[in-house]
């Protein structure tokens, strides 16, 4: 019977052959950004929205989650959370992170660095007043991140604000919203067959970005 190890040495998995070159790109990261994630909503990526957040805790480790990408507000990408969560915590304590989406359909994985701030009230409401009346409720009944004994509580807590809301309008908690992520630094990563992708990032120089390749 093979092993674990045995097993993950025969995966393998070609990347296409589709060429990124200098000039295809946009000179604006934030433009750029947002055709290759049209182009993975067109051809039906799953959850192509998701986006890997990596963060630091006060000891310096590095804890990564996956939230979901919400808008675009001042070139800056926006994503929702409790302000009480851990990784709420964290960037209030250190707000540089790091982020990435891929999309295996297509090839394609976008990594960027930025710094973290709270978005305004206008945009938490706007997106809040968006969500499935569930998804509302549950921003209400979730102490994310702390410890419960089982679901059977969060489950009981659900129906208490289900029937206190009953018949009204949710409002937004005012422990939870919007954050906005003000991004210095892209790279554009297109597999290539054989390993030799071709990877391009953008780095912010005063006002201006300049875009160099990378070595696969």
């Amino acid at each position: 019977m093979e092993n674990i190890s045995d097993k993950i040495l025969k995966i393998r998995s070609e990347y296409g052959d589709k060429a990124l070159v200098k000039e295809d790109l946009n000179p604006d990261p934030i433009k750029q950004f947002e055709s290759w994630l049209e182009n993975a909503i067109e051809i039906e990526a799953s959850e192509p929205n998701a986006m890997a957040i990596s963060t630091v805790d006060s000891q310096n480790n590095p804890r990564s989650r996956y939230v979901l990408f919400k808008n675009i507000v001042n070139d800056s990408l926006v994503f929702h959370s409790h302000y009480e969560s851990a990784k709420a915590k964290e960037i209030e304590n250190n707000p540089n992170v790091s982020g990435l989406f891929f999309w295996p359909e297509i090839y394609r994985q976008i990594r960027f660095e930025g710094v973290v701030s709270k978005a305004s009230r206008e945009v938490s409401d706007e997106y809040f007043k968006s969500r499935p009346r569930g998804g509302q409720i549950s921003a209400w009944a979730s102490d994310q991140s702390e410890e419960i004994e089982d679901r059977e509580i969060l489950e009981q807590k659900i129906k208490e604000l289900e029937k206190e809301f009953e018949g009204k309008e949710i409002p937004r908690p005012k422990f939870w919203g919007g954050y906005l992520i003000d991004i210095h630094y892209w790279e554009f990563w297109q597999g290539r067959k054989n390993r030799t992708h071709d990877r391009f990032s953008y780095s912010k120089v005063d006002t201006e970005w300049k875009t160099v390749r990378l070595s696969p």
